[in-house]
Protein backbone atom coordinates (compact mmCIF):
# COMPACT_ATOMS: atom_id res chain seq x y z
CA UNK A 1 0.00 0.00 0.00
CA UNK A 2 1.31 3.57 -0.86
CA UNK A 3 0.58 6.63 1.09
CA UNK A 4 -1.85 9.21 -0.65
CA UNK A 5 -2.16 12.87 0.44
CA UNK A 6 -5.49 14.65 -1.21
CA UNK A 7 -4.07 17.62 -3.25
CA UNK A 8 -3.65 21.11 -1.79
CA UNK A 9 -6.05 22.88 -4.65
CA UNK A 10 -9.98 23.50 -5.29
CA UNK A 11 -12.24 22.72 -8.36
CA UNK A 12 -14.58 25.31 -8.50
CA UNK A 13 -18.58 24.95 -9.87
CA UNK A 14 -17.27 24.89 -13.55
CA UNK A 15 -14.56 21.80 -13.32
CA UNK A 16 -11.71 24.08 -13.39
CA UNK A 17 -8.60 24.04 -10.67
CA UNK A 18 -8.44 26.89 -9.07
CA UNK A 19 -5.49 28.88 -9.43
CA UNK A 20 -4.37 26.63 -12.44
CA UNK A 21 -1.77 28.47 -14.82
CA UNK A 22 -0.81 27.18 -18.64
CA UNK A 23 2.59 27.28 -19.72
CA UNK A 24 4.02 29.37 -22.61
CA UNK A 25 2.59 30.21 -25.22
CA UNK A 26 -1.18 29.48 -23.74
CA UNK A 27 -4.85 29.78 -25.50
CA UNK A 28 -6.55 29.45 -22.32
CA UNK A 29 -9.68 31.74 -22.47
CA UNK A 30 -9.14 32.63 -25.47
CA UNK A 31 -12.29 31.59 -26.62
CA UNK A 32 -13.94 32.12 -23.59
CA UNK A 33 -14.11 30.10 -20.06
CA UNK A 34 -16.14 27.50 -20.94
CA UNK A 35 -14.36 26.57 -24.36
CA UNK A 36 -13.92 23.26 -25.10
CA UNK A 37 -12.14 22.85 -28.87
CA UNK A 38 -9.21 24.55 -28.19
CA UNK A 39 -7.61 25.69 -31.76
CA UNK A 40 -10.39 24.32 -33.80
CA UNK A 41 -12.18 27.19 -33.22
CA UNK A 42 -9.83 28.75 -36.30
CA UNK A 43 -11.67 27.10 -38.42
CA UNK A 44 -13.92 29.33 -39.95
CA UNK A 45 -15.94 29.27 -43.30
CA UNK A 46 -13.15 31.13 -44.73
CA UNK A 47 -10.69 28.75 -43.75
CA UNK A 48 -12.98 25.95 -45.23
CA UNK A 49 -13.28 27.61 -48.74
CA UNK A 50 -9.37 28.01 -48.46
CA UNK A 51 -8.83 24.55 -48.11
CA UNK A 52 -11.14 23.13 -51.24
CA UNK A 53 -9.52 25.67 -53.20
CA UNK A 54 -7.14 23.55 -53.22
CA UNK A 55 -8.26 21.14 -55.22
CA UNK A 56 -7.02 21.34 -58.32
CA UNK A 57 -6.47 17.56 -60.02
CA UNK A 58 -9.14 15.59 -57.79
CA UNK A 59 -6.55 13.04 -56.98
CA UNK A 60 -7.45 11.72 -52.82
CA UNK A 61 -4.86 10.55 -50.90
CA UNK A 62 -5.91 8.18 -47.26
CA UNK A 63 -3.55 8.79 -44.53
CA UNK A 64 -4.93 6.38 -42.69
CA UNK A 65 -3.55 2.72 -42.12
CA UNK A 66 -5.87 -0.28 -42.63
CA UNK A 67 -7.62 -1.36 -38.82
CA UNK A 68 -6.75 -4.75 -38.97
CA UNK A 69 -3.22 -4.73 -40.30
CA UNK A 70 0.18 -5.13 -38.38
CA UNK A 71 -1.05 -3.08 -34.94
CA UNK A 72 1.56 -0.55 -34.04
CA UNK A 73 1.79 -1.61 -29.96
CA UNK A 74 1.15 2.72 -29.27
CA UNK A 75 -1.09 1.02 -26.77
CA UNK A 76 -1.69 -1.71 -25.26
CA UNK A 77 -5.25 -2.49 -26.63
CA UNK A 78 -4.77 -5.23 -29.48
CA UNK A 79 -7.62 -5.28 -32.08
CA UNK A 80 -10.51 -8.01 -31.64
CA UNK A 81 -12.70 -8.51 -34.88
CA UNK A 82 -15.13 -11.00 -34.62
CA UNK A 83 -17.80 -11.81 -36.87
CA UNK A 84 -21.59 -11.92 -35.33
CA UNK A 85 -23.46 -12.62 -38.26
CA UNK A 86 -22.75 -14.25 -41.36
CA UNK A 87 -24.07 -14.21 -45.10
CA UNK A 88 -22.59 -17.34 -45.75
CA UNK A 89 -23.60 -18.37 -49.57
CA UNK A 90 -23.73 -22.10 -49.33
CA UNK A 91 -26.53 -23.23 -47.18
CA UNK A 92 -27.95 -26.58 -46.56
CA UNK A 93 -31.41 -25.74 -46.71
CA UNK A 94 -31.24 -22.72 -48.65
CA UNK A 95 -32.15 -19.58 -46.67
CA UNK A 96 -35.80 -18.32 -47.65
CA UNK A 97 -34.94 -14.68 -46.42
CA UNK A 98 -32.00 -12.43 -47.31
CA UNK A 99 -28.49 -13.19 -45.36
CA UNK A 100 -26.20 -10.26 -44.32
CA UNK A 101 -23.56 -10.32 -42.24
CA UNK A 102 -21.78 -8.28 -38.98
CA UNK A 103 -19.01 -7.85 -36.46
CA UNK A 104 -18.04 -6.76 -33.26
CA UNK A 105 -14.57 -4.47 -33.31
CA UNK A 106 -12.68 -4.12 -30.34
CA UNK A 107 -9.59 -1.35 -30.50
CA UNK A 108 -7.85 1.09 -28.80
CA UNK A 109 -8.67 4.36 -30.22
CA UNK A 110 -5.31 4.98 -30.55
CA UNK A 111 -4.01 1.75 -32.18
CA UNK A 112 -3.69 3.10 -35.60
CA UNK A 113 -4.21 6.48 -37.31
CA UNK A 114 -5.70 8.60 -34.73
CA UNK A 115 -6.35 12.28 -33.65
CA UNK A 116 -5.71 13.25 -29.99
CA UNK A 117 -8.33 14.68 -28.33
CA UNK A 118 -7.90 17.51 -25.78
CA UNK A 119 -8.54 15.13 -22.94
CA UNK A 120 -5.88 13.18 -23.88
CA UNK A 121 -2.98 14.97 -21.76
CA UNK A 122 -2.98 16.26 -18.18
CA UNK A 123 0.25 18.21 -16.53
CA UNK A 124 -0.24 19.32 -13.02
CA UNK A 125 -3.76 17.97 -12.74
CA UNK A 126 -5.07 20.28 -15.53
CA UNK A 127 -5.85 19.91 -19.08
CA UNK A 128 -7.18 22.46 -21.65
CA UNK A 129 -8.29 25.80 -20.62
CA UNK A 130 -7.70 24.83 -16.85
CA UNK A 131 -10.19 21.91 -16.69
CA UNK A 132 -9.29 19.81 -13.65
CA UNK A 133 -7.64 16.24 -14.86
CA UNK A 134 -9.90 13.88 -12.48
CA UNK A 135 -12.80 15.12 -14.79
CA UNK A 136 -11.90 12.08 -16.84
CA UNK A 137 -12.64 9.13 -15.04
CA UNK A 138 -12.86 5.17 -16.04
CA UNK A 139 -16.82 4.56 -15.69
CA UNK A 140 -17.68 7.84 -17.75
CA UNK A 141 -14.73 8.90 -19.57
CA UNK A 142 -14.23 12.79 -20.41
CA UNK A 143 -17.07 15.26 -19.04
CA UNK A 144 -15.14 17.87 -20.26
CA UNK A 145 -13.16 18.17 -23.60
CA UNK A 146 -14.32 14.79 -25.19
CA UNK A 147 -13.86 13.86 -28.73
CA UNK A 148 -17.65 14.44 -29.41
CA UNK A 149 -17.17 18.11 -29.29
CA UNK A 150 -15.27 17.88 -32.24
CA UNK A 151 -18.26 16.92 -34.81
CA UNK A 152 -17.62 19.67 -37.27
CA UNK A 153 -14.59 17.77 -38.08
CA UNK A 154 -11.23 19.37 -39.82
CA UNK A 155 -11.04 20.43 -42.85
CA UNK A 156 -8.76 23.60 -44.31
CA UNK A 157 -6.20 23.58 -46.21
CA UNK A 158 -3.18 21.50 -45.40
CA UNK A 159 0.63 21.90 -46.11
CA UNK A 160 2.95 18.91 -46.10
CA UNK A 161 6.44 19.70 -44.55
CA UNK A 162 8.55 16.25 -45.96
CA UNK A 163 11.20 16.46 -43.63
CA UNK A 164 12.82 12.87 -44.94
CA UNK A 165 13.07 14.33 -48.10
CA UNK A 166 14.31 17.66 -47.31
CA UNK A 167 17.49 15.99 -45.22
CA UNK A 168 17.40 13.73 -48.48
CA UNK A 169 17.26 10.50 -46.04
CA UNK A 170 14.78 7.44 -46.07
CA UNK A 171 13.85 8.29 -42.37
CA UNK A 172 14.77 10.78 -40.36
CA UNK A 173 17.05 9.39 -37.52
CA UNK A 174 15.49 8.99 -34.26
CA UNK A 175 18.37 11.67 -32.77
CA UNK A 176 16.49 14.00 -34.62
CA UNK A 177 14.49 16.88 -32.69
CA UNK A 178 12.57 18.63 -35.48
CA UNK A 179 12.54 22.37 -34.55
CA UNK A 180 12.11 25.87 -35.55
CA UNK A 181 14.64 26.13 -37.52
CA UNK A 182 14.47 22.81 -39.23
CA UNK A 183 10.86 23.74 -39.78
CA UNK A 184 11.81 27.36 -41.60
CA UNK A 185 13.99 25.38 -43.85
CA UNK A 186 11.74 22.81 -44.76
CA UNK A 187 8.81 25.41 -45.85
CA UNK A 188 10.84 28.12 -47.25
CA UNK A 189 11.91 24.61 -49.75
CA UNK A 190 8.35 24.49 -50.78
CA UNK A 191 7.76 28.43 -51.36
CA UNK A 192 4.95 27.93 -49.55
CA UNK A 193 3.62 29.86 -46.01
CA UNK A 194 1.13 28.67 -43.33
CA UNK A 195 -1.25 30.76 -41.16
CA UNK A 196 -4.18 30.77 -39.27
CA UNK A 197 -6.70 27.82 -39.94
CA UNK A 198 -4.09 25.71 -41.52
CA UNK A 199 -3.26 22.04 -41.05
CA UNK A 200 0.31 21.36 -40.93
CA UNK A 201 1.58 17.27 -41.52
CA UNK A 202 5.20 16.47 -40.90
CA UNK A 203 6.84 13.22 -42.58
CA UNK A 204 9.93 11.70 -40.93
CA UNK A 205 9.87 8.24 -42.81
CA UNK A 206 9.15 6.42 -39.60
CA UNK A 207 5.94 5.00 -40.15
CA UNK A 208 6.75 3.62 -43.42
CA UNK A 209 10.45 2.57 -42.53
CA UNK A 210 8.93 0.41 -39.63
CA UNK A 211 6.18 -1.23 -41.90
CA UNK A 212 5.06 -3.69 -39.37
CA UNK A 213 8.23 -5.91 -39.19
CA UNK A 214 10.60 -4.42 -36.14
CA UNK A 215 7.92 -4.86 -33.53
CA UNK A 216 6.71 -1.93 -31.49
CA UNK A 217 6.84 1.37 -33.12
CA UNK A 218 4.71 3.19 -29.77
CA UNK A 219 7.74 2.97 -27.57
CA UNK A 220 10.76 3.09 -30.02
CA UNK A 221 12.84 5.72 -30.12
CA UNK A 222 12.09 7.89 -33.30
CA UNK A 223 12.40 11.58 -34.53
CA UNK A 224 9.27 14.37 -34.17
CA UNK A 225 8.90 17.82 -33.22
CA UNK A 226 10.43 19.24 -30.41
CA UNK A 227 9.09 20.72 -27.77
CA UNK A 228 10.79 24.31 -29.37
CA UNK A 229 7.91 23.64 -32.04
CA UNK A 230 5.29 24.94 -29.87
CA UNK A 231 6.11 28.17 -30.29
CA UNK A 232 7.23 28.44 -33.71
CA UNK A 233 3.17 26.71 -34.13
CA UNK A 234 1.52 28.89 -32.04
CA UNK A 235 2.84 31.93 -34.05
CA UNK A 236 0.91 30.67 -37.11
CA UNK A 237 -2.50 29.87 -35.66
CA UNK A 238 -2.40 26.36 -36.67
CA UNK A 239 -5.64 23.77 -36.13
CA UNK A 240 -4.05 20.77 -36.72
CA UNK A 241 -0.42 19.53 -36.70
CA UNK A 242 -0.02 15.15 -37.42
CA UNK A 243 2.69 13.35 -38.45
CA UNK A 244 3.83 9.68 -39.28
CA UNK A 245 5.18 8.63 -36.05
CA UNK A 246 3.46 7.63 -32.76
CA UNK A 247 3.50 11.00 -30.92
CA UNK A 248 4.22 13.67 -33.55
CA UNK A 249 6.55 14.89 -31.25
CA UNK A 250 10.23 13.30 -31.10
CA UNK A 251 10.03 10.16 -28.50
CA UNK A 252 13.74 9.16 -26.45
CA UNK A 253 15.59 11.47 -29.48
CA UNK A 254 17.56 13.45 -26.18
CA UNK A 255 16.56 12.99 -23.11
CA UNK A 256 16.98 9.16 -22.84
CA UNK A 257 13.11 9.20 -21.07
CA UNK A 258 9.38 8.80 -22.70
CA UNK A 259 8.84 12.46 -21.93
CA UNK A 260 5.99 14.33 -24.11
CA UNK A 261 6.91 18.09 -23.54
CA UNK A 262 5.54 18.81 -27.00
CA UNK A 263 2.00 17.06 -26.00
CA UNK A 264 1.94 18.77 -22.97
CA UNK A 265 2.19 22.32 -24.49
CA UNK A 266 0.01 21.21 -28.12
CA UNK A 267 -3.01 19.89 -26.10
CA UNK A 268 -2.72 21.35 -22.54
CA UNK A 269 -1.54 24.60 -23.43
CA UNK A 270 -2.43 25.71 -26.72
CA UNK A 271 -5.35 23.07 -27.17
CA UNK A 272 -3.81 21.80 -30.62
CA UNK A 273 -5.21 18.98 -32.08
CA UNK A 274 -2.53 16.47 -32.76
CA UNK A 275 -3.44 13.57 -35.37
CA UNK A 276 -0.42 10.55 -35.05
CA UNK A 277 0.51 7.86 -37.37
CA UNK A 278 -0.68 9.44 -40.45
CA UNK A 279 0.47 7.19 -43.62
CA UNK A 280 2.57 10.05 -45.61
CA UNK A 281 4.08 8.58 -48.12
CA UNK A 282 1.83 8.18 -50.94
CA UNK A 283 1.06 11.93 -50.74
CA UNK A 284 4.84 12.87 -50.07
CA UNK A 285 5.75 11.47 -53.03
CA UNK A 286 3.23 13.13 -55.32
CA UNK A 287 3.97 15.99 -53.71
CA UNK A 288 7.77 15.22 -55.07
CA UNK A 289 6.50 14.84 -58.71
CA UNK A 290 4.76 18.01 -58.99
CA UNK A 291 5.61 20.18 -56.59
CA UNK A 292 2.91 21.17 -54.96
CA UNK A 293 2.99 20.50 -51.24
CA UNK A 294 -0.53 21.99 -50.40
CA UNK A 295 -4.27 20.44 -50.76
CA UNK A 296 -7.32 20.48 -49.02
CA UNK A 297 -7.40 18.49 -45.54
CA UNK A 298 -10.48 16.30 -44.27
CA UNK A 299 -10.54 14.48 -40.91
CA UNK A 300 -13.79 13.54 -38.98
CA UNK A 301 -13.09 11.84 -35.81
CA UNK A 302 -15.78 9.47 -34.48
CA UNK A 303 -18.50 11.66 -32.03
CA UNK A 304 -17.86 9.19 -29.30
CA UNK A 305 -19.41 11.02 -26.11
CA UNK A 306 -16.83 11.22 -23.84
CA UNK A 307 -13.60 9.72 -25.71
CA UNK A 308 -10.02 11.31 -25.26
CA UNK A 309 -9.61 10.24 -29.06
CA UNK A 310 -10.66 8.72 -32.13
CA UNK A 311 -9.63 6.49 -35.17
CA UNK A 312 -9.61 8.45 -38.50
CA UNK A 313 -8.98 8.09 -41.97
CA UNK A 314 -8.10 11.79 -43.13
CA UNK A 315 -7.89 12.53 -46.52
CA UNK A 316 -5.54 14.90 -48.63
CA UNK A 317 -7.32 16.11 -51.83
CA UNK A 318 -4.86 17.86 -54.65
Amino acid sequence: MHAWEPPSYRVDEHGKVVGAAPGSPHNWGRWGPDDQIGCANLMTPETVRAGAAMVRTGRSFSLGLPIGGPTTGAVPTPLVLRTSATGDAVLDPPRAHPAYSDEVLVMGTQTYTQLDGLAHVAHDDTMYNGYWAGLVTAGGGARRLGIHHLTQGVIGRGVLLDIARHLEVDQVPPDTEIGPELLDAALSATGLTTGPGDILLVRTGVLGGWNGVRGSLGLAPQAGLAAAAAGWIAERDLVLVGADNSAVEALDASAGSWRIPFHISALRDLGLLLAELLWLDDLAEDCALDGVHEFMFVAQPLPIVGGAGSPLNPMAIK
